[in-house]
């Protein structure tokens, strides 16, 4: 495989986390080298591109996928592998912020999104690890507690298979006895992500689709009726349509999507497998679970019985060291009174925020198309997201889609995101810290 130049600061080799040990081998694939003629061309191979290229191959378009590294290299192998239903926002806020029909719609479009992952994952036949046991939500504090009630009254409203979980069977549920509420979500599971994006590859090589790795979009022009995109490697491809969905590693390709979104970084880090007595007293069910603090801590036991947290703090650079101490001392506050816990691995990545922590979709009228702004709930909304892509090219109006195309904007003051994103850390820190205090 080519190498290609360092993304968001990065190095362009896959970084070393524990998914890589159950996840398959991806499907020979190839650079680009010289000259592809297609009818959409998909511009980063991650769950929402990857998706949309098998929605576009299953219409019997002809679709050409480039990832400047490899597909699950970016935030969609680097996460946690939850499969979470809905937005950051309830439906209640969605239907307020942006009205009833609207909100209506895109909440039952995120609440959806779990049954989409894992139909998909059915369908391809894809070896991922999939679990669909529920997601928890557990509270610290009096206010946390309040918070995923209003939060459950909402979906189960709804219809959702949601369900407050007794307090005294937290201890047993979860392996720790420091939470005081929570609920469970049983659309919500977890799988191998890396396994999961490699599967999708696959799925969409079988299909017909071209997936080229190492192959960097550098830039495209408008040239008569096709859009132009010039590659790494002096290769290009010629299309009449193009999907970008490279998220938080978005460049300049297309003007002003860069500045529509703040890079965050998040770490995950995971244990060597755990021994009888806390494979047997930490998450037992095999939920995955994800807590209600602002600087949040999602934690689960993965294929080869590993505890594996991640979030717990965020920063725009790419250490992670801080974050990486923080997931330590919160898994020892959990379950130190189980023994010693040994670290494996620990890792991290970027993943996009937008300015209303929601996922939006932006098309330039002539062919172009994008979305990013998954703001944490990557594996679910990214996957329906882009499949919705698709379905835009293929000529569903916006008044269809459950997300319709919005203007681009820029965050204010993008220049000194690094500040800004460091500053909320230490406040959403301290707001923590006080919340606690009313333990």
């Amino acid at each position: 495989m080519k190498q290609t130049a360092p993304l968001a600061g990065e190095r362009p080799h896959l970084p070393e986390t524990v998914w890589r040990l159950t996840a398959p081998e991806l499907p020979p694939l190839a650079s680009l080298s010289g000259n592809e003629e297609t009818q959409v061309v998909v511009i980063g191979g991650g769950f929402m591109g990857l998706n949309a290229a098998i929605r576009l191959r299953e219409a019997g378009v002809e679709v050409v996928v480039v990832d400047a590294t490899e597909p699950g290299w970016g935030a969609s192998g680097r996460n946690n592998g939850q499969v979470i239903p809905g937005f950051k926002w309830d439906p209640d806020e969605l239907e307020l912020h942006l009205g009833q029909e609207v909100g209506k719609r895109l909440a039952k479009l995120g609440g959806s999104a779990p049954d989409f992952v894992f139909e998909m994952i059915a369908k391809h036949d894809i070896e991922c690890s999939p679990v669909r046991n529920g997601w928890i939500q557990p509270a610290y504090t009096p206010i946390g507690a309040k918070r995923i009630e209003r939060r459950f009254a909402q979906w189960a409203a709804r219809g959702a298979p949601v369900e407050m979980l007794d307090p005294t069977t937290l201890p047993a549920v979860l392996g720790t006895p420091i939470f005081r509420a929570a609920w469970i979500d049983r659309r919500g599971g977890s799988i191998n992500p890396l396994a999961y994006a490699r599967g999708l590859a696959s799925a969409a090589v079988k299909l017909g689709a071209k997936v080229y790795v190492g192959t960097s979009a550098l830039s495209m022009e408008r040239d008569g009726a096709t859009w132009l995109v010039r590659c790494s490697e002096g290769a290009t491809v010629r299309a009449r349509q193009v999907i970008v969905a490279t998220a938080a590693y978005a460049d300049d390709l297309v003007p002003g999507l860069k500045r529509a979104m703040v890079p965050v970084r998040t770490a995950q880090v995971a244990t060597a497998p755990l021994g009888p007595t806390m494979l047997n007293t930490i998450l037992p069910g095999r939920q995955c679970a994800s807590d209600t603090r602002r600087l949040l801590t999602s934690f689960r036991l993965s294929p080869d019985n590993r505890l594996v947290m991640g979030g717990s703090g965020a920063t725009a650079t790419l250490d992670h060291a801080s974050i990486v101490r923080r997931l330590h001392a919160a898994a020892h506050e959990m379950w130190g009174h189980l023994g010693t816990l040994e670290w494996d691995f620990a890792w991290s990545g970027f993943f996009a925020v937008t300015n209303d922590h929601i996922p939006h979709i932006h098309e330039t009228g002539d062919g172009v198309i994008c979305a990013l702004g998954c703001n944490g709930r990557g594996i679910a909304v990214s996957s329906v997201i882009g499949a919705l892509l698709a379905e835009r090219q293929l000529g569903q109006s916006p008044a269809e889609m459950p997300l319709r195309p919005t203007p681009m904007k820029p965050f204010a003051f993008h220049a000194f995101r690094h500040v800004g994103v460091a500053a909320a850390t230490r406040y959403h820190g301290l707001r923590d810290r006080i919340d606690a205090q009313a333990r």
